[in-house]
């Protein structure tokens, strides 16, 4: 019961200030009569949130009568970035920065605000460190490979032992998440093995993937506020995972795994995420954004405040759910041309194009003739062609055909819709083109002429 009511004490206490806002208090040595800005960041993104005016006497006073949402923020003078510096929580928001003109690094200081001390001495740490490191793998270093390592191998260990400190002394600040972040785990060159340089960096690479979250924690909302967690997030995806469906779902499984345990973060990480890829023109991508959906909005592991928005990616995923690269196509029993019939399954090539248009639509008039164009080059190296006529006017069809000479594929058309063809294959716009294997899985969708040219290429050379 004791621990209880000190809690709510605590608490209580905590809402009291946090209702005062924040008061910034800036001196800036050697500037008058200019404008400062304190700006937030989200991810490489500022977005301004207060304006002061710096005096005669070189001071300003940036305040709010809500608190700042913890992060990472800057300050500009005349729109010139002068410093960063760090907001853990909403209630110690009341403290002074002191800077001197064209020294702004190395005069910089706070007052009340040890956390913003420790990541100052922090930075120009790091910054030191860098410049060492330059110099010793410069050519004029004089020193040999040995000296180098052992120099190298020491500024990582007093750089180990400043996270160390920092940690012991401000757990559960942003400043350690922070730290944590700013020194990514790096292999001991002793590891690393001494054959060829292909080797190497495969092995570094591998390293670097296995331990890539290793010093970035998922778990800590406010460092979707700085400038480290997004440009993390988007490296990861670009430059450590292959850009196939089944390699991106399982980082992105990997990923959310690590942040389950914050509903605030894994709002944030599946949104990101996600449209990252639901515009994507590569192909597959949709695999992607199907199974976040299926495997997170839709099973409630994160939670969606807007309906519109929940009712929207429902029926993206249940448009696409079935005709996904790798998955079973429908079989399609149609009236030709001529007015017999043709089942896609009959035909005996090993891949088949599925194409859907309308002769009126301005864009299959455009693109039609570059798909028959690839489908001509492709069809006796084991490519054949089944032409869906989408609307109900046989004459238009007929005369279209006819016009634009496209008598070397199969030309079918379902006016009464007996194959419900919008559903099993997305025909929601059109043109609309689809590339089946021997098994008749989907192994191409969403295709222009160009791109359906590279992929025929590249499965008829395999």
């Amino acid at each position: 019961m004791k621990k209880v009511l000190i809690s709510m004490m605590t608490l209580t206490f905590a809402a009291a200030l946090s209702a005062q806002g924040y008061k910034i208090d800036l001196t800036a040595k050697g500037e008058k009569n200019k404008d400062a800005y304190l700006a937030m960041y989200y991810g490489t993104v500022k977005y301004s949130i207060d304006t002061a005016r710096i005096g005669k006497n070189g001071k300003a006073e940036f305040t709010g009568d809500k608190p700042l949402v913890p992060g990472m923020y800057l300050i500009a003078i005349d729109e010139v970035q002068i410093l960063d510096f760090l907001i853990s929580d909403t209630v110690t928001q009341n403290f002074g920065i002191s800077i001197t003109k064209g020294k702004y690094l190395e005069t910089l200081s706070f007052k009340d605000s040890p956390e913003n001390e420790a990541f100052v001495e922090y930075s120009r740490f790091l910054i030191d460190r860098q410049k060492k490191e330059n110099a010793l793998n410069s050519k004029t270093s004089g020193k040999s490979s040995e000296e180098i390592d052992d120099e190298i191998k020491l500024m990582a260990r007093q750089t180990e032992e400043k996270v160390t400190e920092i940690k012991a002394k401000f757990p559960g600040s942003l400043l350690e998440s922070v730290a944590m972040a700013m020194n990514p785990l790096l292999p001991d060159k002793s590891e690393i093995p001494a054959v060829s340089d292909s080797v190497k960096r495969r092995y570094l690479f591998e390293f670097y993937k296995q331990h890539f979250w290793d010093r970035l924690t998922l778990t800590d909302v406010r460092m979707q506020n700085t400038p480290i967690l997004i440009p993390a997030i988007d490296n990861y995806f670009k430059n450590m995972v292959v850009p196939v469906p089944d390699s991106i779902i399982r980082a992105v499984d990997l990923i959310l795994s690590k942040a389950e345990s914050d509903t605030a973060m894994m709002q944030f990480l599946t949104g990101r995420i996600y449209n990252n890829y639901v515009g994507s023109k590569i192909m597959g991508m949709e695999s992607v954004v199907v199974h976040i959906i299926d495997n997170y909005y839709l099973t409630g592991k994160v939670y969606v405040k807007d309906e519109t928005f929940l009712k929207n990616i429902t029926e993206h995923a249940n448009k696409n759910r079935e005709t996904l690269i790798g998955k079973q196509a429908r079989n399609l029993k149609m009236e030709t041309i001529n007015g017999g019939a043709e089942s896609l399954f009959d035909i005996e090539s090993p891949y088949i194009l599925v194409y859907f248009f309308e002769a009126s639509c301005s864009h299959c008039q455009q693109e039609t003739p570059k798909i028959y164009k690839v489908f001509q080059e492709f069809k006796d190296r084991g490519l054949a062609g089944f032409c869906v006529y989408t609307q109900s006017d046989k004459q238009e069809w007929v005369e279209y055909v006819s016009k634009n000479q496209l008598t070397d594929w199969i030309n079918v058309w379902d006016p009464r819709n007996e194959n419900d063809f919008r559903v099993a294959y997305s025909v929601y716009s059109v043109p609309q083109v689809y590339v089946l294997d021997r098994n008749r899985k989907i192994v191409g969708r969403g295709l222009e002429s160009v791109s359906l040219s590279q992929l025929l290429h590249h499965l008829i050379k395999n």
